[in-house]
C-alpha cells in the first residue's frame, strides 16, 4: 500500500497543515530510524478536516506578504484528498489547489491547481513535484509528503534537544535520482519528539542552487484528540544567508466533523467559496 510520509512539511497539508501522529509504543526506544519513520509515515490524520490558515511569505528584505487559506481534508476508502482555497488578497483569491493520495502503488497521485486570472486548472505532474508552492518555500513536495519507501532512514543521534523535549535525529537519503528529480530534495535531517512522534525540526539539502531549507513545527496542540502544529516555518538559505521565509499559522481546526465530498471536485475549484 503506498503512503505518503509527512517527515518534513506536509506533515503539514496531508492533514490540511495538521501534523498528526500515533501515540507513541511502550518500546519507542528499542526502534530503528527506519521504525520510527513508518511510524511517523503512519499517523493518523482524522477521517476529516478543516483549517483557516494565514501564510505570511518574507523576502530578504523582511518585507511580507500575507495569504488567507481554508483548507479541507478527508480519508476514505483507498484515497487521502486535501483541497486549498486562497480566501485573500485580491491577487490571489479563488485560486485553489486538491491533491489526491491513492493507496495504490500503481496509481498515480492525481494534483490540479485552479488560477482564476486564467479561468484553467493546470494539472501537476507527480513526477515533478520540486516546484514552489504558490511562491512559498514550501515546495509540491512538501504540501504532498513524499512516499516512504522511496527513502533510506539512519540514525544520526539517539537524543537530541529540541525546545525541552527529546528528539531522535534521523537523516532520509532518496534511494535514486530519480526520487531526487521528483522531489527536488538530495538529504533531510529531521528531529522526531520521541513522546508524540511529530517531527518539530528539519534540514533539507536541495538539489537546485544548492540551497538548504530550514524547517520547524511549534505551539503543538491535542485539537478533538489529535495533535496538531499551529505554526509551521520554512526558511530557504544560499550560502549561509536567509533567500526569503514562510510561515504556515494555522487556526479554528476541526477533525472528523464532516466534510462535504463535493468540495473535493474540479467544479468546486472553479466556483471558489
Amino acid at each position: 500500500m503506498k503512503k505518503r510520509s509527512t517527515t518534513v512539511f506536509i506533515q503539514c497539508i496531508a492533514s490540511l497543515f495538521a501534523l498528526v501522529l500515533l501515540a507513541p509504543t511502550p518500546f519507542a526506544a528499542e526502534l530503528t530510524a527506519a521504525e520510527i519513520m513508518k511510524q511517523v509515515d503512519d499517523r493518523y490524520t482524522g477521517d476529516t478536516s478543516y483549517s483557516d490558515a494565514v501564510l505570511t511569505l518574507i523576502d530578504n528584505k523582511d518585507r511580507q506578504r500575507v495569504r488567507n487559506l481554508a483548507m479541507y481534508g478527508q480519508t476514505k476508502d483507498d484515497v487521502e484528498k486535501a483541497v486549498i482555497f486562497f480566501t485573500t488578497p485580491a491577487d490571489v483569491k479563488g485560486t485553489a489547489y486538491m491533491s489526491f493520495d491513492w493507496e495504490d502503488e500503481n496509481k498515480e497521485d492525481d494534483t490540479w491547481l485552479y488560477l482564476p486570472a486564467l479561468q484553467k486548472i493546470k494539472r501537476i505532474a507527480s513526477t515533478d513535484e520540486s516546484g514552489s508552492f504558490m511562491g512559498s518555500d514550501f515546495s509540491y513536495t512538501d504540501i504532498n509528503g513524499t512516499d516512504y519507501p522511496d527513502f533510506t532512514y539512519t540514525m544520526e543521534k539517539e537524543s537530541d534537544m529540541v525546545d525541552g523535549h527529546d528528539c531522535w535525529v534521523i537523516i532520509s537519503t532518496p534511494k535514486n535520482e530519480d526520487v531526487i528529480d521528483k522531489t527536488g530534495y538530495t538529504q533531510t535531517k529531521s528531529w522526531v519528539r520521541k513522546d508524540i512522534l511529530i517531527v518539530v525540526k528539519g534540514i533539507i539539502n536541495v538539489k537546485r542552487g544548492k540551497r538548504v531549507k530550514y524547517f520547524s513545527a511549534s505551539e503543538l496542540e491535542q485539537i478533538d484528540g489529535v495533535w496538531t502544529a499551529k505554526k509551521l516555518q520554512m526558511i530557504t538559505t544560499r550560502n549561509n544567508k536567509k533567500e526569503h521565509a514562510s510561515v504556515l499559522v494555522v487556526n479554528n481546526t476541526r477533525y472528523n466533523q464532516g466534510v462535504d465530498e463535493e468540495i473535493f471536485t474540479t467544479q468546486a475549484m472553479q466556483r471558489g467559496l
